[in-house]
């Protein structure tokens, strides 16, 4: 550091005012040894008496004020033999005054010359304290990102832990947007769209907007969007006017002046993307991009055990050759319906159907023909069954119809639709011969049992009393 103008000014002064006094005194002996007998008295003893004071008041705290007091020592003695015309006997005194203020004015040189050495210690010392607090400025920040970002990932680990328990798509989807729209924030919209992968079309899946917006209106992304979904990549755009990579016309009731948005990647594919904009320019940081794609990746984990969850699901209660109900769902539905009807009044039928002559057409064809045929009357059942009932699979080569609001009688002439649907529908493998027929047994609700298993011991009765009467037909008394 440069020492300042007054630190300059009080150097120069410390030297300037003894060595003045000390010529001063040097003068006056002068004088006095060439005319002691005509010495102005007075005036030289003023003169000197007012230069030594004003040495020794003005400093009095410096490495001076010592030169200054002997030159008014000095200066007293002069002005005494002067008066006394004893100018010669005076002369010790004033070489000792000379000698005196050359010893004092070395020692202020010394003395100065520690002090400019502890001013420059000082000067080090400020420089260090200065770079030790940018340090420590900068350590303070770092420490406030780092925390910042601890408390992002405790709360995606918290994230992590919610969408684990979530088993559909739209649960998993809604707490993606709000999560990502909350902790990332600076946005005016969040959107979660979706890939159809029949038309390859994006659908705007899940959404939420700042209070006050209008409604969004794309409702199958844009080019930000097909650009995610074309690239697989994460995508960070501080201002849309100025990325030569997109042309954005900005509509005028949701100005976009930056986008983040990152893939919801399945596999290798890209079957979504989440995205949040923001109309100010610069809105996000890379920081934001990471915890995103994080925030996907663990959306996407979620997603693929929710589809799971809905696969074994779905394999727990549907049978997999005919992908019709098992017979334990089949029974927790009549059970629900039974108790319905009794509270409504309404009435309710079972059917149970078998196929006629499986064994022997199995044993003659083998297991893979027979299950050619279990398929296709699984599939005549299947789609002729009516709004609200329920087809099952309900053991071997037995079929169950739940039909609920139907009588005996209408519900007699559903299963004689079902008969005639498999004998006229049904072909059997190549090279065998014959037609495949069912038979049919039907209950219903109150008159042939109030409960489950007496419904289905009474379906079960009049489907063999069915097959007692030649096959093919259908048993309902």
């Amino acid at each position: 550091m440069e020492p300042s103008r007054a630190t300059l000014v009080r150097r120069v002064l410390a030297w300037l005012i003894p060595v003045a006094a000390c010529g001063a005194g040097l003068a006056a002996a002068w004088i006095l040894l060439k005319s002691p007998s005509e010495s102005p008295y007075p005036s030289l003893t003023f003169l000197l008496l007012l230069l030594a004071s004003f040495s020794s008041l003005t400093w009095l705290t410096s490495p001076a004020w010592l030169a200054g007091a002997i030159c008014a020592a000095s200066a007293f003695v002069m002005g005494a033999a002067a008066s006394s015309d004893a100018g010669y006997e005076a002369l010790p005194f004033f070489a000792a005054n000379g000698i005196l203020a050359i010893v004092c004015a070395v020692r202020a040189r010394k003395i100065d010359n520690r002090l400019r050495q502890l001013g420059r210690t000082i000067e080090d010392l400020e420089e260090q304290r200065q770079i030790k607090e940018q340090a420590l400025a900068v350590v303070s920040k770092t420490e406030e990102t780092l925390n910042r970002k601890h408390a992002r990932y405790v709360q995606l680990q918290a994230i992590a832990e919610r969408l684990s328990s979530l088993t559909t798509l739209e649960t998993i989807a809604e707490l993606a947007v709000e999560s990502a729209y909350s902790l990332i924030g600076k946005s005016d919209a969040c959107m979660l769209f979706l890939l159809d992968p029949d038309r390859q079309l994006l659908t705007l899946f899940a959404s939420k907007r700042q209070t006050g917006l209008s409604a969004i209106r794309t409702k199958h992304g844009d080019q930000f969007d097909r650009f995610v979904l074309r690239t697989h990549r994460p995508l960070l755009v501080n201002d849309v006017r100025r990325d030569f990579r997109f042309s954005v016309g900005l509509e005028a009731d949701r100005p976009i002046g930056s986008v983040i948005a990152c893939p919801l990647l399945m596999g290798q594919s890209a079957e979504g993307l989440l995205r949040l904009d923001s109309p100010r320019s610069g809105a996000y940081t890379q920081d934001d991009l990471r915890f995103l794609d994080i925030l996907m990746d663990l959306v996407a984990t979620a997603v693929t055990n929710a589809r799971l969850f809905a696969r074994t699901q779905q394999l727990a209660l549907t049978d997999g050759l005919t992908s019709l109900a098992l017979r334990r769902p089949f029974m927790e539905k009549l059970g629900q319906e039974i108790s319905r009807s009794a509270r409504s009044g309404e009435p309710m039928a079972v059917c149970i159907a078998d196929v006629d002559n499986f064994k022997r057409f199995n044993d003659t064809y083998g297991h893979t023909a027979g299950d050619l045929i279990l398929r296709a009357v699984a599939e005549v059942l299947r789609s002729g069954a009516p709004e609200g009932s329920m087809a099952a699979r309900f053991g071997g080569e037995e079929f169950a119809l739940l039909l609920p609001r139907m009588g005996i009688e209408e519900a007699a002439k559903v299963a004689d639709g079902f008969r005639q649907g498999v004998e006229h529908g049904v072909r059997q493998a190549p090279g065998a011969h014959g037609t495949v027929t069912i038979s049919l047994g039907v209950a219903a609700f109150p008159q042939d049992g109030t409960a489950d298993l007496e419904l289905i011991r009474s379906a079960d009765q009049r489907l063999y009393e069915a097959k007692k009467r030649g096959r093919n037909r259908v048993c309902s008394a």
